[in-house]
């Protein structure tokens, strides 16, 4: 008897508040989750009993790894959303109704970024349904509501609003082309400014444990008061947890939203 093959089904629409791992990302993630783990039970407690706290460990940078993933893919999305709209105003002042310019538009940006590319799978479902006479400013809004980017968002409300009043739609593209790509000039000069700060904060965040790993290797008798005894455990996991704190404060004090 043939197995049936779970897919997932072809109008399943992206939640970009959350991020399905790849197998690849999935080996990736727990490759550098088990060693982060091995690290800390190795350099804070030196002991095959302290073996369950990897798993915590793990856990922590599996979270972390797919916050960071899905932070990056709404990134990409808000970027190729800024060409969307300048591709979508040249189709429309060519002349072609909206919805021929959304699926001209379809075409025109996975010739740019490829078939696999977050925004062009989304624009071929909208495309798909627009076909079936679904309205495509009920289709946006949708869009923007799970698209977790302020500026998608805002443009499927206007686009809503401007369907049913009967608004100029140049206009509002050209305006939302102007406030996305001033958002995103915005946020490309930040992240130039505290590239450095965000290095200095990494580099930091490896001192502890590099310090550590030093005495550990070079004067192994003077930290060995520190394994195998109640009082060392409290000690090292008191500063595995003060270590902890200021890694989380750090990582957000370099972490400026626009």
């Amino acid at each position: 008897m043939r197995k049936k093959n779970k897919r997932r089904p072809a109008n399943e629409k992206t939640e970009y508040s959350r991020y399905r791992f790849s197998l690849k990302e999935w080996i990736s993630t727990l490759a550098a989750g088990a060693g982060a783990g091995a690290a800390v039970v190795w350099i804070c407690y030196s002991s095959w009993y302290a073996l369950p706290v990897m798993i915590p460990v793990m856990l922590v940078v599996i979270r972390m790894r797919r916050q960071s993933l899905c932070k990056e893919r709404i990134r990409t999305l808000e970027v190729h959303f800024r060409e969307f709209l300048s591709s979508l105003y040249s189709n429309l002042a060519a002349g072609y109704s909206l919805e021929n310019s959304v699926r001209t538009t379809e075409a025109d940006l996975e010739k740019l970024f490829g078939a696999a590319d977050p925004l062009v799978q989304e624009l071929k479902q909208i495309c798909r349904e627009i076909s079936i006479q679904i309205p495509v400013e009920r289709l946006f809004y949708d869009f923007g509501i799970r698209s977790c980017s302020e500026d998608i968002r805002s443009f499927g409300e206007v686009l809503m609003i401007v369907k049913r009043t009967g608004g100029s739609m140049d206009q509002v593209l050209k305006t939302c082309r102007r406030t996305i790509g001033d958002r995103i000039d915005t946020r490309q000069e930040i992240e130039t400014v505290i590239a450095a700060k965000r290095y200095e904060q990494r580099l930091m965040s490896l001192m502890p444990a590099g310090i550590i790993l030093y005495l550990r290797l070079s004067f192994g008798s003077f930290m060995d008061c520190l394994y195998g005894n109640i009082t060392g455990v409290l000690i090292m996991t008191a500063a595995l947890a003060v270590y902890l704190a200021a890694f989380y404060l750090g990582t957000k004090m370099v972490q400026i939203e626009v």
